[in-house]
This record gives C-alpha cells, structure tokens and sequence, in this order.
C-alpha cells in the first residue's frame, strides 16, 4: 500500500510537507500541491479517511437509529432499502455505517450516547420521527447533526420525506377508479409514526369525498397466530368491503394471505412500499404505492453532508 511517505520520497519532500499539499494546506503553495497530488494519484495512493477524520476528533462513520422496538425491526424490508441507499451514498465519501438499536427508547438514547462519545459520531439519520423524543433531545443537546427520515418535529429540522397524506389519498381514488370499491377498509400497526397517520388520513379524505363508507382497522404485529385469528373474525363479519389498503407490504401480505388462505375471498388490495424480494404479494388486484426507500436513505446523506440543503422530498407512484 502507498504511503504519505512513499509520495514523500518521490517528489523529494518532507512526509509533512506532502501531507500538508494532499490536504491543500494554504502554506504550501499551489505548485507543490499540484505536483505532489499528480505523484499521488500516478502511485495510487488511498487517503485513510478515518485516520484524517480522527485526528479531528471525528468519525468518517454515520449512526443510523431505528425505532425503538422489537428487534426484527431491523429486518423489515423498508428499513434495509433505506440502509442500502445510505451506503450508496456513503461509498464514494469513503464513509461508513453504525447502527443504533434497542427494544425501549431508554435503551436506544444510552446507545446513540455511546456512540456519540465513544465513537465520536456527529452525523446521525434517524429512520422514524415521534413528537418530544429523547434521542432528538441529546442530539440537539450534544450539537450533533443529525436528519429524520419522517415529518419533522421542529421549524429547523433537516428531514427527509414522501407526501404520506397525498401518497394515501393518491391510493384511495386509484382504489376507487380501478377497482370501482363500494366499502373499504383501511389497516394500519402503528398510528403514533406520523407516516401511518398521515396515509390513512389522505385516505380518509378521498373516501369521504367520493361518499363510499369506510373502517380502519389497527393490528399488531406481535402474536401471529393470535392475531391472524382476530383478523379472519373481522373480515368474516364484513364480507361487503371491497376494497383494502394496508399502511406497509408486511401487512399486506398478512391480509392478501388471510383473504385466500382462511376466507378464500380475492379482494382488491394496495400496500404501501414494495419488497421487491418478496414474490407472494402479488397478482392482478394487487397495487403498490412506490416509496422509493433507497432514494430516500441517499437523499439523508446528502442532506446531512450539504449545508445548503434542509429536506428533501422523495416522489411516489402507484404501481403493480
């Protein structure tokens, strides 16, 4: 491997001196810079960035913070594409990922606080956004900066974001032109992240003004079994709805396999994001509200590392 050293020795400079010209010191002139970073790159040399970034006191490294919460958390397929798409971003910057992860928010503020003192990490993307949240509370106490992948929560918070109200009344009046529904339902987990809320409220919306009634339905995803049973009872007893969208593909696939699997009924379905690893959503009443999560986590980075930039908003589409 090529060393500051080796470059050194072939312009016929101190190691100081041609360290100083690759991090374009002011006090070495610009000829010498030139020479010695065409010497460089004639000897493939490879910055360490972590080293340079360290004697800074910096980490070259982003912390990325999933929702607190059971652990498989990290393994949904939403969350993953977003992490591919930061370390897309992240490659070309020689930088790198780490992780923040707990099942209580207690336990998540310690982790990001290690992470923040331990491995010196000023750069954080957090995958969700809640009101009065304590991580957000030490990140701003600690002057880090940091972006949510969400709504913010405060006038001067970098996010990053789709028109989740927009997105679902999107989905409504496609459900409705489409597969002409006469009553549908709407299924969501979580309402407290303001993504689930805002897509059944845009949904709401578009049901309330084409006059077709509608019901919500809020499932869990822990004790499968359970309530795999709950559900089958529900949709039993309405067996008029014709029409179902669901806040995310994981619940999609619970319903589009309860709907043949235990109640064998084929009933026009649109799921909010694509898994595109999973093959068993899918058929000719099946849609899907492209989120694009890759282009979402790349656009986090960008707006973490660019100064002149606060958000930016991520496009959608309804696709089969």
């Amino acid at each position: 491997m090529v060393t500051i050293r080796d470059i050194a020795k072939r312009a016929g400079v101190s190691g100081s001196t041609a360290s100083r010209a690759l991090n374009n010191h002011p006090k070495i002139s610009q000829k010498t810079r030139d020479k010695i970073k065409a010497i460089a790159d004639e000897m493939g040399y490879l910055p360490n960035y972590n080293a340079k970034n360290l004697t800074n006191g910096v980490s070259n490294a982003i912390g990325v913070v999933f929702p607190p919460g059971e652990m498989s958390t990290a393994s949904n397929p939403f969350y993953v594409d977003i992490l591919m798409g930061i370390n897309r971003e992240l490659r070309p910057r020689n930088g790198v990922l780490s992780v923040a992860i707990a099942n209580t928010m207690d336990e998540l503020t310690a982790n990001v606080a290690a992470l923040i003192s331990q491995g010196l990490i000023r750069y954080f993307v957090l995958l969700y956004s809640k009101k009065a949240d304590p991580v957000i509370k030490l990140l701003r106490e600690q002057k880090v900066d940091y972006v949510v992948i969400g709504d913010p929560n405060a006038e001067d918070e970098c996010f990053v974001n789709n028109d989740n109200q927009l997105a679902g009344q999107k989905a409504g009046e496609y459900m409705l032109r489409k597969f002409n529904a006469k009553r549908t339902l709407f299924v969501e987990s979580d309402p407290e992240q303001g993504f689930e809320r805002k897509r059944r409220l845009g949904f709401q919306q578009a049901m309330t003004t084409a006059g077709i009634p509608s019901e919500v339905l809020k499932v869990s995803l822990k004790g499968q079994m359970k309530l795999d049973d709950a559900i089958a009872q529900f949709l039993m007893t309405r067996q008029t709805i014709d029409g179902i969208v669901t806040t995310d593909d994981r619940l999609g696939l619970m319903i589009y396999q309860l709907l043949w699997r235990q109640l064998d009924r084929e009933v026009p379905l649109i799921s909010f994001n694509r898994n595109r690893t999973n093959n068993l959503l899918m058929g000719p009443m099946v849609r899907f509200v492209e989120l694009y999560p890759q282009t979402m986590g790349a656009a986090a980075v960008r707006v973490l590392v660019d100064p002149a930039k606060h958000s930016e908003m991520i496009p959608f589409t309804i696709e089969r």
